[in-house]
């Protein structure tokens, strides 16, 4: 009776540990390190999407495009008062994360770098999200260029990642904001995507 009370008490124990490792929608079932282990590290961008959307009631509608392969991005810029503008430029996105909660990353968008330094905290559990499912970057300061002009922070120094897939040496992350601006409904949307891997 005691052998089948401790096999028991096992494979609870083991639907637990099994249940708590996957949070993220791509997220391995099973993994020894723990969601701050597997994030902690240094991460090197290898391809993304990223858009930015203005629509005012005021000005023309406005639509970046981003597409990022690792070392060049692609830019697809539209308004309505004139033709699109293409462009294709340099990009490499570095970040690395400590376990302790601090953070820094170096953004370099065609010869524009932006270097800066904070912390990091997971976001606890809301409707949908899980917990540890978002993870919140805090930016304390810059070493170089301007949080304003660049992608990955959306141009603001508090910005949130929904963890897709958290790997021992992959991640993948993705986000989605809506701005108001003022009470016209006039709007900011920023679209995120990236896929990194930890140098071997």
């Amino acid at each position: 009776m005691k052998i089948k009370s401790y096999l028991l008490f096992i494979i609870i124990l083991s639907g637990l540990f099994f249940s708590n490792c996957k949070k993220g929608p791509e997220d391995p079932t099973i993994s020894l390190l723990t969601r701050k282990a597997r994030l902690a590290g240094k991460w090197m961008m290898q391809s993304g999407t990223a858009s930015i959307t203005s629509l005012s009631s005021t000005n023309p509608p406005f639509n970046q495009n981003l597409s990022f392969n690792g070392t060049k991005v692609e830019l697809n810029q539209t308004e309505t008062s004139g033709p699109a503008i293409i462009y294709t430029g340099a990009y490499t996105l570095i970040l690395e994360i400590q376990k302790e909660g601090t953070f820094n990353f170096s953004e370099n968008f065609a010869g524009d770098i932006l270097e800066a330094k904070g912390r990091w905290h997971f976001e606890y559990g809301s409707g949908d999200v899980k917990n540890k499912e978002e993870v919140t970057f805090i930016v304390e300061e810059t070493t170089r260029g301007e949080t304003l002009d660049h992608v990955f922070n959306k141009q603001r120094t508090v910005f949130t990642y929904k963890l897709v897939q958290l790997k021992n040496k992959d991640l993948k992350i993705e986000s989605f904001v809506k701005t108001y601006i003022n009470s016209n409904g006039d709007r900011i949307t920023y679209t995120n995507q990236y896929k990194f891997a930890q140098p071997l």
